[in-house]
């Protein structure tokens, strides 16, 4: 995984501030995470609060 702040110059992200990539071998893999992963659970619970806006994009 890995995450970066905004910098883009074309003024489109629509409130979007900072993107995180995950990539996964798998949909399968993919799917674990998203829904039984503890550690995932735990990092989108930790976000609640700090966060105003959320997008996630999946690409397979």
């Amino acid at each position: 995984a890995s995450g970066e702040k905004d910098n883009s110059s074309e003024g489109i992200q629509n409130g979007i501030t900072h993107a995180f990539v995950v990539q996964f071998p798998t949909a399968e893999d993919r799917d674990y995470y998203v829904k039984q992963d503890p550690a995932h659970q735990a990092f989108v619970k930790s976000l609640d609060g700090i966060i105003e806006k959320a997008q996630v994009i999946d690409l397979l």
